[in-house]
């Protein structure tokens, strides 16, 4: 048996946590491997709670508790699912028997420049057996691409679509919103440019309903952002929630303004119950939406409030989008794929 340990330094639930959840799920009834979630806890708990994730927690994530998780569980591989995390396991592991896989969820400013995180990544590379990177445009940017390019590859991020609608159909509710914003609320995400395409949505679309789900770091200041912009009557603040894909099933578009990104789970999701995507054209994004087929893609604000506008207010344009989403999906969200490229990872000397 296969001892694989995901390994995250976050105790929060977003990108990176779900890929390693969903990994997790695809092995698991696979006996030929025994998998765990290794991190400390926080807001992830409900999450991976909810969907069954055996956890090896931390109390602390330094170098004694990574160590001691290490030691108790013995893993065969170390699936290390962001640079810190990757760095640790370098520094941790001094077996050359235990592999490391690096895997990569976002394009993160500061992998673009040189830096302390950039050199410690560079230097403990030499330890990752394989460094899986979900955007070209993440591994492209990375300041020290060169060195490492032999050992890296691009695999993009899957969502189990069946799951998302199953789990959209626990949700007895009933919402009706013309535009979403599901992620976190952080300056990777630029929420408050967001309220500002939606305040100019608002003004030619009076009745405007928007959900916005997530909470982050930026949560108050998005807050006094939609009191300044005049937005309180028409946005409704979730903040974080588990099962959000009744809300997100329950929408028109779905509109983001991120600064970088991987492959965005939050956009799989939509993929998968058919919701157009008008987004900046960053990262991954601009790698799976289709401009003018499955979403629209541009860096002007005008631009994407006018594509917001058309399909809200044109409902066979909105008709015609979801239909080519829903083929689409079969495309983007192949499981099967997946799973076989992870085993392929693992396996490889």
């Amino acid at each position: 048996m296969v001892k694989v340990l995901h390994l995250i330094s976050t105790n929060v639930f977003s990108g990176a946590e779900n890929v390693a959840c969903q990994i997790i799920k695809l092995f698991s009834n696979d006996n030929k491997y025994k998998m765990v979630y290794c991190s400390t806890m926080g807001s992830n708990k409900e999450s991976l709670e909810n969907r069954k994730i055996e956890v090896l927690p931390l109390e602390k994530f330094n170098y004694a508790c990574v160590k001691k998780a290490i030691e108790e569980f013995k893993p065969d591989i170390i699936h290390a699912h962001d640079a810190r995390a990757s760095i640790m396991a370098a520094v941790c592991v001094k077996k050359e028997t235990i592999k490391i896989i690096s895997h990569v969820h976002g394009n993160h400013e500061n992998m673009r420049k040189f830096g302390v995180k950039t050199f410690l990544y560079n230097r403990t590379s030499r330890k990752y057996n394989k460094i899986i990177w979900v955007s070209g445009s993440a591994f492209n940017d990375y300041y020290y691409k060169n060195k490492i390019a032999r050992k890296s590859m691009v695999l993009y991020n899957v969502i189990n679509s069946d799951e998302v609608h199953e789990k959209a159909e626990l949700d007895k509710n009933n919402y009706d919103y013309d535009i979403i914003y599901l992620g976190r609320l952080t300056y990777a995400k630029n929420p408050t440019r967001l309220l500002e395409i939606i305040a100019k949505v608002k003004e030619k679309y009076s009745n405007l309903k928007v959900a916005i789900v997530g909470s982050g770091e930026l949560q108050e200041e998005v807050k006094r952002k939609v009191e300044e912009l005049h937005l309180k009557d028409c946005i409704t603040l979730y903040g974080f929630l588990s099962n959000p894909y009744k809300i997100l099933k329950s929408s028109k578009v779905m509109l983001m303004t991120s600064r970088y990104e991987g492959t965005p789970m939050c956009a799989l999701e939509a993929i998968a119950l058919n919701i157009p995507i008008v987004t900046t054209m960053t990262d991954g994004l601009k790698e799976i939406v289709k401009d003018g087929i499955t979403g629209y893609l541009s860096d002007a604000n005008e631009v994407l409030c006018e594509k917001t506008l058309y399909l809200l207010e044109n409902p066979e344009e909105l008709k015609e989008m979801k239909i080519n989403i829903e083929k689409y999906n079969k495309e983007i969200n192949s499981l099967d794929y997946y799973k076989c490229t992870i085993e392929e990872v693992y396996k490889d000397k």
